[in-house]
């Protein structure tokens, strides 16, 4: 693994959302190398924090984790959830958006092969996006509940 700096403009680039094709994109997923990760089934909105429990498997590490998305991806035509892990027990979790998922099951073997080569072929890409982390919901955070019946009534008395 190469221990080259990070450029800082890769942090200007955008996290694409609709209209993201994983496999025409060149994305920086430089900020995920140092991170470990559980890896299952994702279930249901893939940018929530649902997973299928009896598919987890981890911990992982970065390109580990590249791996067990791809192939879950190729093999089972299931996507992945790749959830980061932390130690900090009162932090929500964060998990790698979509879009993220989609460009590493398109890449993967790219990835490995890539990170087997140490560098020896390394130029420098243009990155067209960077990975997306999603954090989830807090489940302590106060609800703001959706208002019934008058508008009116609802901007009288909002909710704080």
């Amino acid at each position: 693994m190469s221990n080259l700096p990070v450029p800082a403009e890769n942090d200007e680039l955008p996290v694409k959302g609709e209209g993201f094709i994983g496999e025409l994109e060149v994305m920086d997923l430089s900020k995920l190398k140092d991170l470990t990760f559980i890896v299952g089934v994702s279930a249901g909105d893939r940018n929530k924090c649902k997973i299928l429990a009896s598919t987890i498997h981890g911990p992982y590490n970065f390109y580990e984790m590249c791996e067990e998305v791809g192939k879950m991806w190729k093999e089972q035509n299931h996507h992945a959830k790749a959830t980061i892990l932390n130690k900090n027990s009162k932090k929500t979790p964060k998990f790698l958006d979509e879009n993220t998922i989609d460009y590493i099951e398109a890449h993967y073997f790219d990835i490995i092969t890539e990170a087997m080569l140490d560098g020896v072929f390394d130029e420098q890409k243009e990155y067209t996006c960077q990975a997306g982390i999603v954090e989830a919901e807090d489940p302590n955070a106060p609800q703001i509940e959706a208002p019934t019946g008058d508008a009116s009534a609802a901007q009288q008395n909002p909710v704080s």
